[in-house]
């Protein structure tokens, strides 16, 4: 479940794939910013809050490389624990000029089920080298090809977060594709406007909103149209996202966002 929203937070935005190019605006995002989620769960009639999301971004020295040390984490809260414990981590390590990654980890604990995945991105000979392994299966190695505009899991939140997003126009489906595990998933977005959002917390935000038709088969039921509203302003951070899962519905809602590169101008009251 919690894994869930860490894929709603990396497909709600898209790429604008123009002849294998990938530009990128570098002011949305740095270094020291910290983003939380709370999470909350329903099954029939009754919500939860569930557990917590954070997202982060830190500037650090990899591999001899001046890189952005990107992380996301998933965790139930301990009073859940005792329901469905999640420990959900993900670290991906990009060059901060352009967003390309170096490697990816994911690590997941989900209920007594557990999965590392690794990914080591290739940039001379344009392939990715994915090695995963769970608890019930033996580790797998694969090569894949580095396609153009391609990203992991975490690279490609932060690279949609940087998109122009002048000129979009309302109902136009585009793809994302990213690598997951060993393998390429193209994510179909569409923008569906703007529209003012009162958080939990009584804050009200101007927000962009779309929904994603995401892969079926997955987590997701595939038929239900993934929404999610951002903050229609520097910091392009989600304020509210909602989706049917095959075990119920999950929202998630911001609960804190700190040093943000630009004002939070969305922010209405």
């Amino acid at each position: 479940m919690l894994r869930s929203v860490v894929l709603l937070l990396i497909f709600y935005l898209f790429p604008n794939f123009l002849a294998g190019q990938c530009p990128i605006v570098t002011h949305v995002f740095g270094d020291g910013e910290k983003v939380i989620y709370t999470v909350s769960y329903n099954w029939g009639p009754v919500w939860v809050d569930a557990g917590l999301v954070t997202f982060s971004v830190n500037a650090e020295l990899y591999k001899g490389k001046n890189v952005f040390h990107l992380k996301a984490s998933g965790k139930t809260f301990p009073s859940y624990d005792l329901l469905f414990k999640v420990r959900d981590y993900y670290d991906s390590w990009v060059n901060p000029g352009n967003l390309q990654t170096l490697d990816f980890r994911r690590y997941i604990y989900e209920g007594g089920y557990s999965l590392l995945n690794t990914l080591n991105f290739n940039h001379s000979d344009q392939t990715i080298v994915t090695n995963t392994k769970t608890n019930n299966n033996p580790q797998r190695t694969d090569t894949v090809p580095l396609l153009p505009c391609s990203f992991d899991m975490l690279s490609a939140i932060y690279y949609t977060r940087s998109i122009d997003l002048s000129g979009m126009k309302q109902n136009i489906w585009k793809q994302v594709k990213v690598v997951i595990d060993d393998g390429y998933y193209d994510i179909t977005i569409r923008y569906l406007g703007k529209e003012q959002v009162e958080n939990t917390d009584g804050k009200i935000y101007n927000c962009v909103k779309f929904a994603a038709k995401m892969v079926q088969g997955t987590i997701f039921k595939g038929d239900e149209d993934v929404l999610v509203w951002v903050t229609d302003d520097g910091n392009r951070i989600p304020v509210y996202i909602e989706a049917k899962i095959i075990v119920g519905t999950v929202k998630a809602y911001l609960k804190e966002a700190k040093n943000l590169m630009n004002p939070m101008t969305s922010l209405v009251k």
